[in-house]
């Protein structure tokens, strides 16, 4: 990896944790907020109801793997009449998907709604919510295009900003429904399809003002239509298998447990995304990097950051983790008013998930630079897809609902070795290496990590003193390890020069 390119990472990153900085904090208490002034049963209905429209948004995230592909091939090539064209081809696209999407949602969606999801009497607000679902999913969709042009452009200052806009809404959004004396959940909903027109709107009006390849007009090549969606059909069976191990469990749950273990998902996963950006916000400012690395035919750099990004994906993610799996009840007492039950052990299962999955970002991101995806997906995908029928299976046998959770792991966690087979027959992915470099160095780190604050944990009373010795042991015992067993020296070498100048930057600033 050159110094350019480690140069723009180490920018971006930065950018993008001062937006998580600010997510963080404000997501948090908003959910809190909407918990406590929607109460667990209207919490899990919205969780519940809206799932069901996301459910169909696999059909976009197939498209938006294939958009950031085929714009990064073109950038990486200097060509941009010809990303003008592939992008108001793609946005063509799109529009078809938000129109399938609304067919699906208005005949299989309103089925399961009306005979399959349990809603606890509140069958009439479950409507509104999920007919604005859907309105504000059409958004989501369309907009889509413009968000990956930003983020394949490197722009996270740009992205920053309306990441943290949007939070600030959200906030909004959470303290008007708390002083609302009527249908809360209705006007709920109401008020976050505002919050994602307006932001859809701001990523259109910001592309077509300061990008030329991003104003519309209608471009068709039969050609290139094929090879976007023959590429993207295929992510369709990854993006199905991830849709179904998140929304399709969200509405079993729904179906055998109701509402109110929707809404200890709901907050187990809302604490899930807010750990998991640790990791996402240093992997979204390597992947533009490793899809132009292949695209410029640097397949030793792409393979080079693929192993590294894994590695320090799950550090930053680990760093979070192990003070959360700790002492989790003592965070959601302090957190939420009222604990759902069940919600401390679902939290501690969908953290160790995110540990095991932020292994695959790396690996799938490279396949997609490749390209030929077909038997990628046929297997890993499929193989995932049986989250949800053994989780079904396990119900009917009237196992509890955390036992999907237990199936969602073991599955996880093997199909990471398929991945990287995969990645090993097609671009030349060594399996000592990525097991030397990459799997050694975490299971190192972990386990010379995990011991002393688990100790500490289990003869220390609660109270608040435990609460501040476990989680700062648990970041310092991270930190040392890392930095002892969990780089390289070259790597370690590197992070020193990086901080050293970080400072000269800010004496420099400051005198």
């Amino acid at each position: 990896m050159n110094t350019v390119n480690q140069k723009q990472i180490a920018k971006n990153t930065i950018l993008l944790y001062v937006r998580m900085g600010a997510m963080l904090l404000v997501s948090l208490y908003t959910s809190s907020v909407i918990l406590n002034a929607l109460g667990e049963i209207d919490m899990g209905i919205y969780n519940a109801v809206g799932g069901i429209v996301t459910m169909f948004s696999f059909l976009s995230g197939t498209m938006t793997v294939a958009c950031q592909r085929f714009f990064a091939q073109e950038i990486g090539k200097n060509n941009y009449q010809e990303l003008k064209h592939v992008f108001s081809l793609c946005v063509t696209v799109f529009i078809v998907i938000a129109l399938l999407v609304v067919i699906l949602s208005e005949t299989v969606g309103l089925w399961f709604l009306y005979h399959k999801a349990q809603t606890a009497g509140r069958m009439e607000a479950a409507k509104w919510v999920f007919q604005l679902s859907i309105i504000s999913f059409i958004f989501t969709i369309v907009r889509t295009p413009y968000q990956g042009i930003i983020i394949i452009k490197e722009k996270m200052k740009v992205f920053t900003y309306l990441s943290i806009a949007e939070v600030l809404c959200n906030l909004g959004v959470a303290l008007v429904i708390d002083n609302y004396s009527n249908d809360r959940l209705i006007l709920y909903a109401v008020l976050m399809m505002l919050v994602n027109l307006i932001i859809s709107l701001y990523y259109y009006l910001y592309c077509n003002r300061f990008y030329e390849e991003c104003k519309y007009s209608f471009w068709w090549k039969k050609d290139k239509f094929l090879e976007i969606f023959g590429f993207a059909g295929w992510n369709m069976i990854g993006a199905l298998s991830g849709i179904c191990k998140s929304q399709g469990l969200n509405m079993l749950l729904n179906m055998f447990f109701g509402p109110a273990v929707n809404a200890a998902r709901a907050m187990a996963y809302k604490v899930f995304t807010t750990v998991q950006l640790f990791a996402d916000n240093f992997f979204t400012a390597v992947k533009p990097q490793i899809l132009k690395s292949y695209s410029s035919g640097n397949t030793p750099d792409m393979l080079k950051l693929v192993m590294q990004s894994s590695k320090f994906s799950y550090y930053l993610l680990f760093l979070v983790s192990l003070p959360i799996l700790l002492e989790t009840q003592p965070i959601l007492d302090v957190w939420l008013k009222k604990v759902p039950d069940y919600t401390a052990l679902f939290t501690r299962l969908v953290v160790i998930n995110a540990l095991i999955e932020v292994l695959a970002n790396p690996l799938a991101v490279s396949m997609q630079a490749y390209g030929k995806i077909r038997n990628y997906h046929l297997i890993c995908g499929s193989f995932t897809l049986t989250i949800l029928p053994i989780s079904y299976i396990l119900l009917k046998m009237h196992y509890p609902p955390e036992s999907v959770f237990y199936v969602s792991i073991i599955i996880c966690a093997i199909a990471i070795w398929i991945r990287a087979v995969f990645v090993k027959h097609s671009v030349g992915l060594s399996l000592k290496q990525y097991f030397v470099k990459t799997i050694l160095p975490i299971l190192a780190v972990t386990l010379i990590t995990t011991p002393l604050p688990l100790y500490l944990e289990m003869t220390i009373n609660s109270g608040l003193n435990k609460f501040l010795l476990v989680g700062t042991v648990s970041v310092l015992m991270t930190s040392l390890s890392v930095l002892t067993v969990g780089m390289t020296g070259t790597e370690r070498k590197h992070f020193f020069e990086t901080v050293q100048n970080a400072i000269r930057r800010n004496r420099h600033e400051h005198e």
